[in-house]
């Protein structure tokens, strides 16, 4: 009797490990390690924001970001999850035609790469950034998320306070934080 339920529970733990070990998690931290050759090929370290190229993705931090905005009288910078599908969560297209009827500067910033085909297959021309966790000396994207947000708007790094990610700047004085585009008035 003993012999079946010690077989039972090595063929548990055998089927436990079998799909652990296929299952795939993404999200925790910048994923990069699970990009193809070709898709790591298109990321690079931002140095200068000069000709950006569309077919690039910048690794970018707060500060750097914070310097550029301070060009333009008014910047809206959207951080965003690939392939998200939350009722927040726009194709791209759509923040670049609310930027330019409002006359904003638009900034596209991904929080990591998982699910990178489902934003480059949209239909965009704006240059797309990314989070530079390295930079925030953080793995898990929620921590340099936090620590990227909190950066733009002047708070410590540390501060849990979550608004949106969806940041307004004028003159690179941050405004305010949505999680949505405003309302249009018809």
């Amino acid at each position: 009797m003993k012999s079946i339920n010690y077989f039972k529970f090595l063929l548990a733990v055998s089927m436990l490990l079998f799909i652990v070990s296929s299952c795939q998690i993404n999200g925790l931290t910048n994923d990069y390690g699970k990009l193809t050759p070709i898709e790591k090929s298109k990321i690079i370290t931002l140095k200068t924001f000069e000709n950006l190229s569309k077919d690039t993705i910048y690794k970018i931090n707060a500060l750097q970001l914070k310097a550029e905005l301070l060009k333009y009288d008014a910047s809206m910078v959207y951080e965003f999850t690939n392939g998200c599908s939350s009722e927040f969560c726009r194709p791209l297209k759509v923040y670049e035609k609310y930027a330019q009827k409002h006359h904003y500067k638009l900034f596209l910033v991904m929080n990591g790469f998982a699910n990178l085909d489902r934003t480059l297959s949209q239909n965009f021309t704006s240059p797309l950034f990314a989070i530079d966790g390295d930079y925030y000396k953080k793995s898990f994207r929620s921590v340099y998320t936090q620590y990227f947000h909190n950066e733009l708007r002047d708070k410590p790094f540390k501060d849990k306070e979550w608004l949106g990610n969806l940041f307004f700047f004028e003159k690179g004085k941050y405004i305010k934080t949505l999680n949505d585009l405003p309302k249009e008035e018809n």
